[in-house]
């Protein structure tokens, strides 16, 4: 036997209501489980600046011619 038409859009509302409440709570679930995972977490350590490359070696002395 077939279902009337309010009884069918009823069914519909229901299903849609429970899908949209279990997928906030999800989301909730997932929101306070990445926040616990990201507190403890340290903050990444800054790397040093790459050393400055050495000064330019002094040039070499030409010889002199006398």
């Amino acid at each position: 036997m077939a279902r009337s038409k309010s009884k069918h859009i009823r069914l519909i509302m229901r299903r849609r209501k429970q899908h949209n409440q279990r997928m906030k709570r999800r989301k909730a679930d997932a929101k306070q489980a990445g926040a616990a995972r990201a507190a403890p977490k340290k903050p990444a350590p800054k790397k040093a600046p790459p050393p400055s490359p050495p000064p330019p070696a002094p040039a070499p002395a030409a010889p002199t011619e006398g």
